[in-house]
């Protein structure tokens, strides 16, 4: 049985190891040298090399009720080093994201087992600040060019404590580093495959993170693009941080390439050490790759089973299901006591650094900019919402033309009451539905790492809409309001354009709500049929007098926004309200009094500032509860995830429901 290194082997290895951290850092003194303006990375948060071992890790998960839990990793162990860039490769199903995503403290928690820190227990809040997580999708800011993105990564990550210049020298080293200097004025949505991974690789490092995790970075790049995307994240790996990527069937090229291979096989780890080393220790096990196979192919292939299941076994025996690195040259004995003995650094970590370089305000006006930029650039959005707003108030116009004044219409004058609230509860919260459960994969990705904070996020998204929204509704209700014929009073116009702005905003939080916990497609069907309901309180009772309502229905009616929309809308319109005009030929003019037309349809409990008020509650629940349910989903742990794949399981065993997995 053989497997890692010898004393010698780590001897010359940590002098390798001395002489390119020395390198970098002479290399470092020569460009400061060139250019001594070039300053900025001694501002940049200095961090110790980072060392990541790992031991017994055991994760499952629920596979059903009949069968129990599945195992996805099956207490592995391993390390990974700084300088090195480390591939997790493996067949479909056998665990590599997941490892990937125990190790970064990804949605996931393992179910026992620990990891390590140089040496010393991971402390979360203090991993989560110096680790990067990228995800196999790019989730990109469609409407900013790399610039500016590049830019509001830094303004948040790096704060005030840098000027304007020094950010952009920083950027343009960025740049420069990952060939993409040419597209740096082009907008996220006309980038290509291989750009758009190098972008979100280069946000991450604008603040010089010392531990990467990348899921699957050459997913959707051709060979090329994998090429470059593998070398580059080995130059950044050379460069003193830890780099770790799953990787599915790399080239022989790319599989060269790594520092550093560990292989799983049903959530165990069969093989950990050089790349080089690969083919050797399938010769040793009797398995010689055949000239024409790329090894990473046929590592796979036996991690599959495909030469059998008693070759996986004896493979995890060698290197102890990860806790031993395999080389030619070295015992197993020799191999545990060095990975025992591996020099560990102590974490001398400036605690400025921990805490966010941007304050709560700060962060704030920075993400408002760019949500305003982004509604302004979506020139196609704007153009169909203003559309329209536009024809369906032209439309709602010329329906109820001269019902405003008109006794003889005051019916209509409800309908037309109604269909604003209506127009109120749908055009808002329907985009909401439709952008949010996308806009979510966005935020997780920002909010994992450590660029803001949730509360100036949410506080920007709710305030990005109040602008526009007030815009459209200024049109939208003035077009019906003067084509209706209603008094033109403008404190009774003021009263109808608030009732109505705080329906639309209740609408907008209830949104939300429901676009916080379901995706696109469950959230269409979800949000317009639990509104359907409030809808048909909002409107009971109509025809006969609020006493005739009984008691319990009350109840219900008053816990529908969409009954304090109404009467809050018909108290604007009716309240302190001189008398109706009677045409010549009515003889009988039944709803010339105001009292009389709100008595009959039921709504005599009208009152102004009581609608405001319930309307305000119900904005403040909306939005308290959309707030809360977002963070919990941020910060869900293991065994909420396990719940929800519980109830997931559940659902889609027994009504076909397709989940929005987070």
């Amino acid at each position: 049985m053989t497997s890692n290194v010898t004393s010698s082997d780590v001897k010359s290895r940590n002098n390798s190891e001395l002489k390119n951290n020395n390198y970098i850092k002479n290399k470092k003194m020569q460009q400061k040298q060139k250019n001594p303006n070039n300053s900025e990375l001694k501002h940049l948060p200095e961090w110790p090399p980072i060392n990541i071992d790992f031991n017994d890790l055991y994760y499952t998960v629920p596979s059903s009720f009949e069968k129990g839990n599945k195992t996805i990793i099956n207490n592995v162990s391993g390390q990974f080093r700084s300088n090195e860039l480390t591939a997790i490769l493996g067949p479909s199903g056998c665990g590599k994201t997941t490892l990937l995503n125990l190790l970064a403290e990804y949605k996931t928690k393992p179910n026992s087992g620990e990891i390590n820190i140089n040496g010393k227990p991971r402390q979360t809040k203090i991993f989560r600040k110096m680790s990067r997580f990228i995800m196999q999708h790019e989730e990109l800011d469609e409407f900013v060019t790399v610039r500016e993105a590049m830019m509001l990564s830094a303004n948040l990550k790096l704060g005030s404590k840098l000027s304007i210049e020094e950010k952009n020298r920083i950027i343009d080293e960025i740049l420069v580093n990952l060939r993409l200097s040419k597209a740096e004025n082009t907008l996220g949505t006309r980038l290509s495959g291989g750009e758009k991974k190098r972008l979100s690789i280069a946000m991450e490092l604008v603040d010089n993170p010392p531990v990467i995790f990348l899921d699957e970075p050459t997913t959707g790049l051709d060979d090329l693009s994998s090429s470059q995307c593998i070398t580059l994240l080995r130059r950044i790996a050379h460069a003193g941080r830890t780099v770790i990527c799953s990787i599915h069937t790399p080239s022989a090229k790319i599989f060269q390439s790594f520092d550093n291979i560990y292989v799983l096989s049903q959530g165990q780890c069969i093989y950990q050490g050089l790349s080089s080393n690969v083919l050797p220790y399938l010769e040793n096990i009797g398995l010689p790759c055949p000239r024409t196979y790329n090894p990473a192919d046929f590592i796979i292939e036996v991690s599959c089973g495909e030469y059998g299941f008693d070759h996986i076994d004896k493979m995890i025996t060698i290197v102890q299901n990860g806790k031993l690195r395999w080389s030619p040259n070295s015992s197993a004995n020799e191999i545990h006591d060095q990975y025992k003995n591996l020099e560990k650094f102590e974490m001398e970590i400036n605690q400025s650094s921990l805490s966010s370089q941007s304050g709560w305000w700060e962060q704030f006006f920075i993400l408002l900019q760019r949500m305003l930029v982004r509604m302004w650039r979506d020139k196609s959005y704007m153009k169909l919402k203003f559309g329209m707003q536009l024809t369906l108030g032209l439309l709602l116009g010329c329906l109820y033309e001269g019902s405003g004044t008109d006794a003889t219409k005051a019916l209509f004058n409800y309908g037309l009451a109604f269909a604003i609230m209506i127009s109120f509860v749908y055009l808002p919260m329907m985009p909401v539905l439709a952008a949010f459960p996308a806009e979510f994969h966005l935020l997780k990705r920002e909010h994992f790492n450590q660029w803001y904070k949730l509360g100036p996020y949410y506080l920007a998204l709710i305030v990005a809409r109040i602008p526009f929204m007030l815009l459209i509704a200024t049109i939208y209700l003035t077009i019906i309001y003067v084509m209706s014929s209603q008094p033109l009073e403008l404190w009774r116009f003021g009263k109808m354009f608030s009732v109505a702005i705080l329906t639309g905003l209740v609408s907008d939080s209830y949104g939300y709500v429901i676009g916080s916990r379901f995706n696109m497609v469950n959230g269409q069907f979800i949000g317009p049929a639990s509104v359907a309901p409030m809808i048909i309180l909002a409107g009971y009772g109509f025809g006969f007098g609020i006493k005739e309502v009984p008691f319990y229905i009350t109840i219900l009616m008053n816990t529908s926004y969409l009954r304090h929309s109404i009467l809050g809308i018909m108290a604007a319109l009716y309240e302190n309200r001189p008398d109706s005009i009677c045409p010549d030929e009515e003889t009988i003019c039944l709803f010339r009094k105001s009292k009389t037309l709100l008595k009959i349809i039921g709504l005599e409990e009208a009152y102004y500032l009581t609608s405001i008020y319930a309307l305000i509650c119900f904005y403040i629940v909306f939005t308290v509860t959309a707030y809360w349910l977002i963070k919990t989903r941020l910060n869900s742990s293991s065994k909420k995830n396990q719940i929800v794949q519980y109830v997931e399981q559940f659902l889609k065993k027994y009504f076909n429901f397709t989940s929005n997995r987070y």
